[in-house]
């Protein structure tokens, strides 16, 4: 997820006059870090999880105001009667907030301003070739058909080039989950974490009829030709994100030969009816059109959206607290890999770490 989170932590270890100088944080060490409290709260806007920013049409109904965006989609709005008329027939932008990236029944609407395009006016870079928008192919008669599923055709991949294919799966016929996590420097506290799903033989195929050992999904911020992510921009609406599918062999060996990262396994501990459907829940969200949604350092990130996945499929007394406080601060142990994985371990939904793939040699450690 980030790759330098100590700014993260000025809220909690200097002075409120200084909690807008970001370079405060330089000064702390990891042996400060370390000694932060476990249950530290991060800081958050008083604000729902997931922010947006849209145009399109308003439309006024007995059941309320909606937005009909450009490429088709249909949003209700938490919007005023009297302000919702105003603009009623009118092509908009608005800029919302939705609860989180699974509840997008509603985007509670903080501006809203006529659209009137300018002369002249430029369209934004196309997004890095990376990352593809999940496509939903098939969904029926215990399959399910994704699409745009990164792959490689070659024994290592291309540093910047990029296979796609489809990928057919049998939900039911699921093996195991991982929650897999990235270490970036520095490593005590910084990360990058996703989901991988392991099948019986035969119940993972791409178009060709070959058998990935496993699917990868990594929720990540989808940066544009000539953006670069960091985890400050990431606070604000800097970057759109996406939920990305690769096999697992494709986005280990990226990362061992040319990210020159690990990663490190954990098994998550469900029963059997809750891996399968984790992974249907999964992939519905993943073929979800986030266009107009923000990456967020804190609340709309790589982890805080696995969890959400998660909880999706645990018992209401078995879920991950999202908020410390609703709307206002985001739980750390929800967010942050570092501090998710000890909380999923401590909650028995986690297993110990399975492995440490660094190397061409552990690249060929066996998921099972």
């Amino acid at each position: 997820m980030l790759k330098n989170l100590s700014f993260l932590f000025l809220f909690a270890a200097v002075p409120a006059a200084a909690q807008t100088n970001f370079d405060v944080l330089g000064t702390l060490d990891a042996a400060q870090i370390r000694r932060l409290p476990s249950d530290l709260q991060l800081p958050a806007d008083k604000s729902w999880g997931a922010n947006y920013t849209l145009k399109g049409v308003i439309s006024v109904t007995e059941d309320g105001p909606y937005i009909n965006t450009v490429d088709g989609r249909l949003f209700k709005l938490d919007l005023s009667e009297r302000k919702a008329a105003r603009f009623e027939g009118k092509t908009v932008v608005i800029e919302a907030q939705a609860r989180q990236a699974d509840d997008l029944s509603i985007l509670k609407v903080g501006r809203i301003t006529e659209y009137l395009p300018k002369a002249g006016e430029i369209e934004p870079a196309p997004y890095q070739p990376r990352r593809r928008q999940a496509l939903l192919l098939e969904n029926k008669d215990g399959l399910i058909t994704m699409g745009n599923v990164r792959t490689m055709r070659s024994a290592v991949p291309q540093e910047n080039s990029y296979d796609w294919t489809s990928m057919t799966m049998y939900p039911d016929r699921i093996k195991n989950v991982y929650f897999v996590k990235k270490p970036f420097p520095p490593e005590f506290i910084a990360a990058h974490s996703f989901l991988v799903f392991t099948f019986e033989k035969g119940a993972l195929k791409d178009a060709d009829g070959n058998e990935p050992m496993a699917l990868a999904l990594s929720i990540e911020g989808r940066t544009r030709v000539g953006q670069s992510f960091s985890p400050l921009t990431g606070l604000g609406k800097s970057f759109g994100i996406i939920w990305s599918l690769s096999t697992w062999e494709e986005y280990a060996a990226r990362t061992v030969y040319h990210e020159k990262f690990r990663l490190i396994p954990y098994p998550v501990l469900l029963s059997h009816d809750q891996k399968a459907q984790l992974l249907r829940e999964a992939m519905q969200l993943a073929a979800v059109d986030r266009e107009g949604e923000f990456y967020n350092t804190v609340k709309n990130n790589c982890t805080n959206n696995l969890i959400i996945l998660m909880n999706r499929v645990l018992p209401k007394e078995r879920r991950i607290k999202m908020w410390t406080i609703p709307y206002m601060v985001y739980n750390v142990r929800a967010t942050l890999p570092q501090f998710v994985i000890g909380n999923l371990q401590k909650r028995g939904l986690l297993g110990k770490e399975f492995a440490d793939i660094h190397d061409a040699q552990s690249l060929n450690t066996l998921l099972p």
